[in-house]
């Protein structure tokens, strides 16, 4: 075997230097994922929330249309034989959503909230059918 043959063969693989850099920025682009997950887990949990209420909104709408009044509770939407709803969900934060019939926030005859985050009442964080950013379906339920 000559020297030029010798030479070829070595240089076959990567160097040391050459991983260690390809590992480094593989972990820099991770750890910048990882920081920003978080902040878009909070954002959809609060978007799936306002989606939910919402549909409840959608479900007291069809009650109503059907039986002449509002539920009593929640539960009364997947009671009977044809049912309004197949099932009620949790808020993303695995709390029961709160119904009031009648509501305490006019124009709305019926309240519909989550807790939140926190799980707290009346935090800032709650999120309802009466605040600004679900009051579109709900607007709607209002004016009857």
């Amino acid at each position: 075997m000559n020297k030029y043959q010798q030479r070829r063969r070595r240089r076959g693989g990567f160097t040391l230097i050459e991983i260690l850099l390809v590992v480094a920025i593989i972990a820099m682009l991770a750890s910048l994922v990882a920081v920003n997950i978080p902040k878009y887990i909070k954002s959809s949990r609060i978007s799936a929330a306002r989606g939910q209420i919402s549909n409840f909104d959608t479900g007291i709408n069809a009650y109503l249309l059907e039986h002449g009044k509002y539920p009593p509770t929640l539960e009364a939407l997947t009671a009977g034989d044809e049912p309004v709803m197949a099932s009620l969900p949790a808020d993303p934060w695995q709390n029961p959503y709160k119904y009031a019939y009648p509501g305490r926030h006019p124009p709305f005859k019926y309240d519909i909230s989550s807790y939140g985050p926190d799980g707290v009442e009346s935090t800032d964080d709650d999120l309802a059918n009466w605040k600004v950013e679900n009051a579109g379906a709900s607007a709607a339920a209002a004016a009857r």
